[in-house]
This record gives C-alpha cells, sequence and structure tokens, in this order.
C-alpha cells in the first residue's frame, strides 16, 4: 500500500453477536491505525460517520445489509469483511481482508450500485413506513402457519391472486436470499428491477416475476387470513390483518457496496453455491 492512501477516512463497524466479528474489527482498527488512516470505530453506524470514505462492516449478510441500509443516506459505500456463514454481500473474507482494503485505499475498489425498496402500508387502518428494503420484503404466514390468501396489483389493476405461505418481493441483491430458497431466480445485482416470488403457492401455474421498479405493487391480505407478517431485510417489522395492504415501490435512494476489483459476481456464486470453476 502507498505510504498516503488515497482513502484516507474509514468508519469500522461489527456484530456485537459474533466475537469473532469483534475480533477481526480490532485488528482492522489496528492495523489502519499503524497505516495512518483516520478511524472511526464503533459496534454500530453512528452519525459521526457520515464523512466517512466508507464503512467496513465485519459480520455476516445482515451486519452489511444493515449499515448498507443506513449508509446510503450518505451516499457512503460499505465493504463487507465476511465472518459469517455465506456472505454473498461482503467483498472479502477474513483471510483476504487486509489485501482487499489496502487496494480500496488506493483507490483500486469498484464500487456497485444497488437497487433498494422502500415499503409503506396500511395495517389496522394506520399507515407505516417507510421500511426500506436491500435483499426483500416477505408477507408470510404467521404464527398459525394456515394458507394466506394475498392479492398482488400493479396500477391498480389486479396482477395475481397468492394461496400459500406468502410472497416475497426481492432485489437483484436479495434474489440469492429467500428468494433462492423459494426456488425463484438468480439476477444480476447491478439490474434495476424487482421479484415476485411465491412461497409454497398452491397452483402449479404460479411462478416467479421479474417486474421493472418504474412499477408499483400493491400487496393486500384477503380474507379469509389468519394474521401474516412483514418483515424487512429478515426483520419482522409488521403484523397484517385480513384488509391490510402495502406497498412496493423503488427507493429514492441506493445502496453503495465496495467490492475486491477482481472477484466478479460470477466468482462469487461459484464459490459460495460451490458450483466449482476457478
Amino acid at each position: 500500500m502507498p505510504k498516503k492512501p488515497l482513502l484516507q477516512r474509514v468508519a469500522l463497524v461489527y456484530n456485537a453477536d459474533k466475537p469473532r466479528a469483534h475480533h477481526e474489527w480490532l485488528r482492522l482498527k489496528r492495523w489502519l491505525e499503524q497505516h495512518k488512516v483516520k478511524t472511526i470505530a464503533s459496534s454500530k453506524v453512528t452519525f459521526a460517520m457520515r464523512k466517512a470514505d466508507f464503512i467496513v462492516a465485519v459480520g455476516g449478510d445482515g451486519t452489511v445489509l444493515s449499515t448498507a441500509r443506513q449508509a446510503s443516506a450518505w451516499g457512503i459505500p460499505v465493504l463487507g469483511v465476511n465472518v459469517g456463514r455465506l456472505g454473498f454481500l461482503a467483498a472479502t473474507e477474513v483471510g483476504a481482508m487486509f489485501r482487499t482494503l489496502a487496494r480500496v485505499l488506493a483507490g483500486e475498489g469498484r464500487v456497485e450500485v444497488r437497487t433498494m425498496l422502500a415499503v409503506t402500508g396500511v395495517a389496522n387502518g394506520k399507515k407505516f413506513g417507510p421500511y426500506l428494503a436491500l435483499n426483500d420484503c416477505v408477507v408470510r404466514s404467521g404464527p398459525s402457519g394456515r394458507v394466506l390468501q394475498l392479492q398482488a396489483m400493479v396500477r391498480q389493476r389486479p396482477l395475481a391472486s397468492y394461496a400459500g405461505d406468502g410472497l416475497i418481493v426481492a432485489t437483484p441483491t436479495g434474489s440469492t436470499a429467500y428468494n433462492l430458497a423459494a426456488s425463484g431466480p438468480i439476477l444480476y445485482p447491478d439490474l434495476d428491477v424487482m421479484l415476485l416470488c411465491p412461497i409454497c403457492p398452491h397452483s402449479l401455474a404460479q411462478r416467479p416475476l421479474v417486474m421493472p421498479t418504474f412499477e408499483v405493487l400493491e400487496v393486500e391480505v384477503l380474507k379469509p387470513s389468519a394474521p401474516a407478517i412483514l418483515s424487512i431485510d429478515g426483520l419482522v417489522a409488521q403484523t397484517l390483518k385480513s384488509g391490510d395492504r402495502i406497498e412496493v415501490r423503488r427507493a429514492d435512494t441506493q445502496a453503495k457496496l465496495l467490492m475486491d476489483p477482481d472477484r466478479t459476481y460470477y466468482q462469487v456464486l461459484q464459490s459460495k453455491l460451490k458450483w466449482g470453476g476457478s
């Protein structure tokens, strides 16, 4: 790394629930200080980090998701260091983190701009949101496990009625998350689209649908249905009952992820999904 890196102010956050994340966060903090890089370090994103050149998030995909959503308000990219299981969103694994960080500080990092979703709705007659989703928003069956009846609308016209365990509305970034487990397609992350994927539908004719983000999607919980759960990027946001509805549209802000310049998305898929290849 050059004696004076091009990027000189770095924020560091970590997943406080993972002891190894804290350990690697401390190692990164010491390394940055040794290389005369100004560091703002905390277990979570703070307002003081808004002036950083980028934020390093140490943890799993959940840590990167949370950090990227918050950093999007400031237009700051996030570099993920994976200490979790899959790490689809991370730029690097622990073993290569110093090499990757040195290249990013030298101005060689690749910034990927990712579409996010804005989710609003009405529950029990009251408006809620907006919630930002970098991966997905999911309307799914609640604790009862009973069949969920949903109506999807586009431009106030019926698109489809779904009966099953629920519906995933995912970004291309989230196509490798819950959507993939529900047999949905993998989308290249730079695409500006959103994906509808039914969860265990009771009709073999219902399949995932890729939509342009200029559309606005509405989903209503129909009668008779037991209470449903709305989750945003895996976190429960709202309980929905019959007659409640959500609206999903492209968010005004976009997330920025810093990636290793030498690693392509296809290599990530080969590695994480064990597809083989060199």
